[in-house]
């Protein structure tokens, strides 16, 4: 009897190896694929900007106020599929654990800042009010703040797009018992219970009207998740209908 169970528990175990194997190829068949799709993507895309960058200035001749739009709406799709090739480029990375980070010395403030300068054009534009509360005395950081910034620039664009014109987003740093706590505060629109249950799902978007306005592909946030996870933070969120939304993470400080 004791031979006829080690013997069964013998073949369960091969049995889950074997389809831990399975998964993990397919994972890396999967990975393989999105690398050299965003390789092929890319090449004809350097292409298509490089020419109409030449014909946005003029470099081949003036063009009339028309055809100057067409080119301007061929540079805007452009960038628009240069950011989508990137984010698949990352989800990828990170969810076959081919992501390389390089951690080094650095301080908040010049993430902040970074973001800061990214995403102050789309603030102006959506006439909102971007603050960037960053004390002094934060933790310093031994991390890849790169990613950091990634994650950061992705939950502030979040909150811009999906606030009402004229908003207030606030993104506040502090430091708690020497890990470092970054809270992205808007009065936006809000999620409900079951919108919340959905977040970290890939190409999930909301259907709200001001969501669907916005031409967005639903990976902001888990790039963001991603990212924390990966620096050995936490990742949190709090949101209600209409009353705004609060995402963040804490990550470790210097030790």
């Amino acid at each position: 009897m004791g031979d006829q169970q080690n013997s069964s528990q013998h073949d369960d175990s091969q049995e889950v190896a074997a389809l831990r194997q399975e998964i993990e190829d397919l994972i890396a068949m999967n990975a393989r694929f999105v690398s050299v799709m965003v390789h092929e993507i890319r090449v004809p895309m350097t292409s298509i900007k490089g020419y109409s960058d030449m014909l946005g200035k003029n470099i081949v001749g003036q063009l009339n106020e028309q055809q100057q739009q067409f080119v301007e709406v061929i540079r805007s799709n452009v960038s628009r599929m240069e950011h989508l090739v990137a984010d698949i480029s990352d989800i990828s990375k990170i969810q076959s654990g081919r992501m390389r980070l390089d951690s080094k010395m650095d301080m908040y403030k010049n993430v902040g800042l970074q973001v800061e300068k990214e995403t102050r054009d789309l603030a102006t534009e959506r006439g909102h009010t971007l603050m960037f509360d960053t004390p002094s005395g934060l933790p310093l950081l031994n991390l890849d703040s790169s990613r950091l910034a990634q994650a950061l620039q992705k939950l502030v664009v979040n909150a811009l797009q999906y606030t009402p014109e004229g908003g207030e987003i606030t993104v506040k740093a502090e430091g708690i018992d020497g890990r470092l706590k970054v809270s992205v505060t808007d009065n936006g629109i809000g999620m409900t219970e079951e919108e919340q249950s959905h977040l970290g799902e890939l190409f999930w978007r909301a259907d709200s009207e001001l969501v669907r306005s916005f031409k967005g592909h639903g990976l902001g946030i888990p790039i963001a998740m991603g990212f924390i996870k990966l620096l050995g933070g936490e990742f949190f969120f709090e949101s209600a209908p209409d009353q705004g939304s609060m995402f963040g993470f804490v990550v470790p400080g210097m030790s």
